[in-house]
């Protein structure tokens, strides 16, 4: 009995310790068979894009390869085996497939940790952080300024109107001089007998009348009256004259009043215009105040030069203020509104008295004189009034030039606005040119058809949204141009402060775009930036292809060949004419007036961003400014921008969209996590049924079928 119950002792402590030894040989074998298929990665994948995804054709055959090889026996008859162990099943199961966002992107920032960081902070934001105080003060001043004009524009055509309907009050009355004394003199002559063309002819005519007409009464009687008929014309004349008075002076007055209820008007929306700017004024300097001076103050990078002076952009900012006038101004202008409506009110008692004073027919001089009297002062009053305040008038005239006066560079100023706007338009015009290039590429256009498609299954692949690719809108307008491109710089800025105070993701997606896509090859523009584009589309080729401007579909995502390019050309020269305008605040800050610098600034900007599109062309490379020497190349540029529009889901269906078309495969069907299960079995040696009974106790981590011990495992292994 003492010797059975040692040997049952000692026969499952064997058969135990064997399966302990199995146990861990079987996790060993799983780990290893795992990991063995996944070495088995698609080169092509890793060397392209370093991108690791499983290559193989059946991975189920490979592990079960791989595992048979390790339990292979060599067959010797003297060999003892102590773990006589069989495969009994295999199988993989395959997930994350490269095609998924989380998995793409994550192997993106296991690429990128290291090499992006460095290579941003030294080859871009090194370069642009001595840039970063004068450009947020370009951009401050653009706003303001760029805000302030059209407000300027409007107030200061509303003060023309006000003159201008002032000008026409006065010189509707011309009318009613014309009806009392035309032209307007001092005396009235004596005249004979005739047409009456206006009132002064009555007093003219009148001693001549009453002579014919006394010569008619004293007439022999056998004689018929002479001048019967030219009594009774002069009569029917003067009658007729006197009733058109009252006319003519209420429709005079209508349309003068209703000229000068006008002219208040302008007045009071210039003065609703001013105020609107002084408001608007106040709330940009305390919001560019609040803003802050220098988004790149705190970026610590080794080797960055000395920033930028930017203290005359901020004295140019200051000087916005000159542009609001004071209420005193207004208070001015309206008294002198007041004086001239005062004056015409004396024209209305000097006329209406005159038809009473004209319609007496009684041959007295006294009457003859006051007919005189009445017309010449009447005339005179309106003649008076018109040569104050009409066209030329002396008064009005005076007015115009206190107001004209501080406008002194506004003439030079709106030909300037014109040259820009014309430069401008020939720049928008060149890019409408280059949208135009791919028109006749049929094969490049059949390959962004099957890129389109190829996006458009990652997205539904990843049950995402489809985004429209972003229309970059390039203004004709110079001033919305040049607060667009500002506003721009300023998110660049901003977007390169974020990443660099650990906003990671973004920056390695950027980077890695930039170091494994093509971008276009800009020199093939240069005809065109040169004014020669006969032929070009032809001419270009390959270079209309997907797979020639990888990096600009990427960034902008349309699918046509001339599309992505032209939309990175608009935003690079958006981005110069920021830049050079800033220069151009500079340059011509001693223009005085802050429109006029804005913009004669704007017209310097289109110029210099137009040569240096085309230096950019022909060099490949451009100097950030022409106070800085360091060079941004085109590449540079589209990192830039895809750091300020990048980042997100859409950049990267559209980089597995390029994988699939440059490689032939789907990143969706390539996996990155294999899990591996294996069943393994080892015949026991001794009693069965005392194990199968150790296992019910105990919790063996396998189970006991017939003579032979199984255990099933699993092994994970991912990229």
């Amino acid at each position: 009995m003492i010797l059975a119950f040692v040997f049952l002792f000692t026969t499952v402590l064997i058969d135990y310790a064997r399966i302990a030894a199995v146990n861990v040989q079987e996790e060993r074998l799983a780990r290893a068979g795992v990991r063995s298929v996944m070495s088995s990665y698609d080169i092509t994948l890793r060397d392209r894009y370093a991108l690791f995804a499983f290559g193989g054709n059946d991975g189920n055959q490979l592990l079960s390869k791989v595992l048979n090889d390790n339990l292979y026996e060599s067959g010797r008859a003297d060999a003892f085996n102590l773990l006589p162990v069989k495969l009994d099943s295999s199988s993989l199961n395959w997930s994350r497939p490269l095609g998924s966002y989380d998995i793409f992107r994550r192997q993106i920032i296991e690429e990128m940790k290291y090499k992006a960081p460095v290579d941003f902070a030294l080859e871009l934001a090194g370069k642009l952080k001595p840039l970063s105080a004068a450009m947020t003060e370009a951009s401050q001043t653009t706003q303001i300024l760029g805000d302030l004009q059209p407000l300027y524009t409007q107030r200061e055509e509303a003060l023309e109107l006000m003159l201008q309907k002032r000008r026409e009050a006065a010189d509707s009355t011309v009318k009613l001089q014309k009806l009392l004394m035309n032209p307007p003199a001092n005396h009235i002559y004596p005249a004979g007998l005739g047409s009456i063309a206006s009132a002064a002819d009555i007093p003219a005519m009148y001693n001549d009348y009453f002579a014919k007409y006394y010569e008619d009464l004293f007439r022999d009687t056998k004689k018929p009256p002479k001048y019967s008929g030219v009594l009774s014309l002069y009569r029917n004349q003067v009658s007729d004259l006197i009733s058109r008075i009252p006319g003519v002076l209420a429709e005079v007055q209508a349309d003068h009043n209703s000229r000068l209820q006008e002219a208040r008007s302008a007045l009071t929306k210039a003065e609703d215009l001013n105020r609107q700017m002084k408001s608007m004024l106040d709330q940009s300097m305390a919001a560019a105040d609040t803003a802050g001076n220098d988004p790149a103050r705190n970026w610590d990078i080794p080797g960055s030069v000395e920033e930028m002076n930017s203290e005359p952009l901020r004295k140019l900012r200051e000087q916005a203020a000159s542009l609001i006038l004071p209420s005193s101004e207004f208070s001015t202008m309206d008294n002198n509104l007041g004086e001239q409506e005062q004056a015409a009110m004396n024209l209305e008692p000097a006329v209406s008295g005159l038809p009473a004073v004209l319609s007496a027919l009684s041959g007295s001089s006294g009457e003859y004189s006051g007919m005189v009297t009445g017309v010449l002062n009447a005339s005179g009053t309106i003649h008076s009034y018109i040569q104050n305040y009409g066209e030329h008038g002396s008064i009005i005239t005076a007015e115009a030039a206190q107001i004209d006066g501080r406008r002194t560079s506004d003439s030079g100023r709106r030909q300037t606005e014109q040259q820009a706007k014309t430069k401008l338009g020939e720049a928008m015009k060149l890019l409408n040119e280059i949208r135009g290039l791919g028109e006749s590429a049929e094969e490049a256009v059949e390959r962004y058809r099957s890129l389109r498609q190829y996006y458009e299954e990652n997205v539904s692949f990843n049950e995402g949204i489809e985004q429209e690719a972003t229309v970059t809108v390039n203004s004709g307008d110079q001033y919305t141009a040049g607060k667009s491109s500002m506003k721009n710089m300023d998110g660049l800025y901003s977007a390169m402060s974020s990443v660099l105070e650990g906003t990671r993701d973004r920056l390695y997606q950027t980077e890695y775009s930039a170091m494994y896509f093509r971008h276009f090859d800009l020199s093939a523009l240069t005809p065109l930036a040169s004014g020669s584009a006969e032929g070009l589309g032809e001419k270009l080729g390959e270079q209309l292809d997907p797979q020639a401007q990888e990096l600009e579909y990427i960034l902008y995502g349309f699918y046509n060949p001339a599309g992505n390019v032209a939309a990175a050309y608009g935003e690079i020269f958006a981005l110069r004419l920021a830049v050079r305008t800033m220069e151009g605040m500079i340059e011509k800050a001693s223009l005085g007036n802050p429109l006029a610098v804005l913009a004669a600034a704007l017209l310097y900007g289109v110029e210099q961003a137009v040569q240096d599109m085309l230096l950019l062309c022909r060099n490949g490379e451009i100097p950030l400014s022409k106070y800085m020497t360091a060079k941004l190349t085109y590449r540079d540029h589209l990192r830039l921008f895809l750091l300020l529009h990048g980042g997100g889901e859409e950049q990267l269906a559209r980089m597995l969209a390029l994988i699939r078309l440059n490689t032939g495969t789907d990143p969706a069907g390539k996996f990155t996590y294999a899990s591996a299960e294996l069943t393994m079995g080892m015949p026991l040696w001794f009693l069965p049924g005392v194990v199968k009974l150790v296992d019910y106790s105990a919790g063996l981590s396998g189970d006991v079928r017939g003579k032979n011990y199984f255990r099933k495992v699993g092994a994970d292994f991912s990229y």
